[in-house]
This record gives C-alpha cells, structure tokens and sequence, in this order.
C-alpha cells in the first residue's frame, strides 16, 4: 500500500440539543458534534468494485461498480453501499474503493453512527473518485 494513496475520512456522532425529530418536518434543530467518530480509511483499487471491511463487526463485503448494486440486506454494510448506489443513481462515475470502517459511536445511541458512518463514505469516495462534489 502506497501511503499517498492511502487516505483517512473521519465523520463525527452528533446529538440534538433542541428539536430532535422536528428537522425533517421543517422545525428547528441544534445538532451538536460530539467526541465519537467514524473512520474509513481508503485504498483506491483498480477494480470498479467496493469493498469494505467492518473492524467492528470484523466482516467484510464487495458490490460491483458497474452493475446495479446489490439491495438492501438489513445490516451494516447497506450504509456505505447505499452511499455508492446513490451516487451512481446520481450520475457520478466511481473508481474502485477498498475501504476500512473503525468507529466508537455507540451504535442504537441515537448518536447518528449510521450518518457519520455514510458522512465519512461520501467523502472517501468523493476523493478515490475525484469527483470534487462541493463539500458545504
């Protein structure tokens, strides 16, 4: 593995101040970062695949990049392929992606493990496929 190649994303758990569940029904919400984190560390591949490996959970999974992504499967690993698959529904051409997964958001907290997990996906894809979406 090239270190120049080898990239680290790194998304943060959050929790609401004020108003949770009204952010999606148009009210007011104060998010607030906190001290937990996802982390995807990123091998680009010459492969038009993804693959991903869960320290977590210590398993791992691939989806093809040229085909429709496989569907949902109700576990971790439809999180970042999801991410993928909404991407190549929005017309971006991904390059192949090896991707490491380390977080200690505390999963079922209400601590948004599943959008920092997805957060820190898009932009690890974003780079390995120099996409340069704009980062707001």
């Amino acid at each position: 593995m090239s270190s120049s190649s080898h990239r680290v994303f790194r998304a943060p758990g959050r929790v609401n101040l004020i108003g949770e569940h009204t952010d999606y029904n148009d009210g007011f919400v104060m998010p607030v970062a906190i001290n937990f984190s996802t982390r995807v560390d990123l091998l680009p591949i010459p492969e038009r695949r993804i693959e991903i490996y869960s320290e977590l959970s210590g398993r791992s999974c691939s989806s093809n990049l040229i085909i429709r992504l496989r569907k949902r499967r109700g576990h971790w690993s439809d999180y970042p392929v999801g991410v993928a698959s909404m991407l190549l529904e929005a017309g971006y051409e991904l390059s192949g992606a090896r991707l490491s997964i380390q977080s200690d958001v505390p999963i079922g907290s209400g601590l948004s493990s599943s959008a920092a997990l997805e957060v820190a996906t898009a932009y690890a894809l974003n780079k390995a496929s120099n996409l340069n979406i704009e980062q707001r």
